[in-house]
This record gives structure tokens, sequence and C-alpha cells, in this order.
């Protein structure tokens, strides 16, 4: 008997898509190639982003008093639940694997998921070799921490400011002048004090 789940939010449906994706050992690209989309658009889908399209969607759905089904349940455990996931190991992987583009889905995903649950989800430092990328942490763990009032972890001190500006947009493609520019007049204070710039709407949607 085919077991079927309820897929009522952009979070639970990227949860399916992913773990689906990775059990058949297709790349973003190559899945995205097999379903004529961008690879951007993957990337969002499978971060769960309100943004995408299909939150639209689903929105319209649930006020219709309707939801998808998918064959497959929804996975759990702390892969894919933000409050529970280990972003020190996540960026570990995805910067040793050179996944920049996702890189950046998952410091909105960090942000957003801090956001919700009302508490900076890095408590601890997460030790990560790459100094552009601490500093990226740091600067949203501080970012998140000021908008819900609170004070910041102590480890985010412990992390310099980078020597020059970086946008890690730039880890993956060119950014043209007036979006660096643009980019650095939205970014906020906290990431700009790390000398990392990241346009705030980017960054969460909580």
């Amino acid at each position: 008997m085919t077991s079927r789940t309820s897929i009522n939010s952009p979070a639970s449906a990227a949860a399916v898509i992913r773990t689906r994706r990775q059990e058949r050992r297709l790349s973003q690209q190559a899945l995205a190639d097999k379903a004529g989309v961008s690879r951007k658009f993957l990337i969002d889908l499978e971060a769960g982003h309100e943004r995408a399209e299909l939150g639209k969607t689903l929105a319209v759905l649930a006020a219709l008093g309707l939801s998808l089904e998918a064959s497959d349940p929804i996975p759990r455990g702390s892969d894919h639940d933000p409050a529970r996931r280990d972003y020190a190991q996540t960026f570990n992987d995805l910067i040793a694997s050179r996944d920049f583009e996702f890189a950046i889905k998952m410091l909105a995903d960090y942000a957003t998921g801090s956001l919700t649950a009302g508490r900076p989800l890095l408590q601890r430092s997460p030790r990560l070799r790459d100094p552009h990328w601490s500093a990226a942490l740091a600067g949203i763990t501080n970012y998140t921490a000021r908008r819900l009032g609170q004070t910041a972890p102590s480890w985010t001190k412990r992390v310099k400011p980078l020597d020059a500006a970086w946008m890690p947009a730039e880890s993956y493609r060119h950014v043209r002048e007036p979006m660096k520019q643009l980019t650095m007049s939205e970014t906020p204070e906290e990431l700009a004090a790390m000398n990392v710039f990241i346009r705030e709407r980017s960054l969460a949607t909580a």
C-alpha cells in the first residue's frame, strides 16, 4: 500500500524533493535539466523559500482547503528542520564541495530559521576554516539577535571583520557595479561591520 502525506508548506515540499533527488543520485543541475527549469529555481525550491512561486500556489490551495500529496512521507530529522539543522556541518560541507550558490541560500535559510525559532540557531562557533563565511555567519547571527531584541552569542565577538569588502554572490558569479552599490546600500549594519555585503531582503522572510 502506498503511503501518502500532505505537503502544506514550502519547507515540506523542499524536504521531499531534495531527499528524492539525493536518493536518485542526481545533481541539482541534472534534475533542473531533466525538469526543464533553471538550477536557481531548483535551489530556491529545495531551500523552501517563501518567495518561490510554489509558496504562492500552496497559499491558494490552503485557502481552498486543498493540499498537495506525495507518495513518500515528508522526511524528518535535523537535516530538514532548520531549528535542528547542524549549520556548522552544513556550511563546512558546502564550502568544501565549493557549492557556493547553495551556501548562499543556506545563509538566508539560517537567518529565517533563527528568526522563526526566536533565537540565533548558532549559539556556538561554527569553527569554519574560511574567514569569509565565518564573518558572514557572525554578521547574520548579530543581525538576527538584534531583530529579536537579544544579546548575540559571545562567539561572534571573536570573529574579525574581513580586510576587504566581500559579497558572497561573487563566489560563483560576476556582480555588476550597479548591483554592488545597491547591495552595499541595503546590507544590514551588522553584516557591513564584518565587511560582508548581502541585501537584507535576500536574508530573511520571517
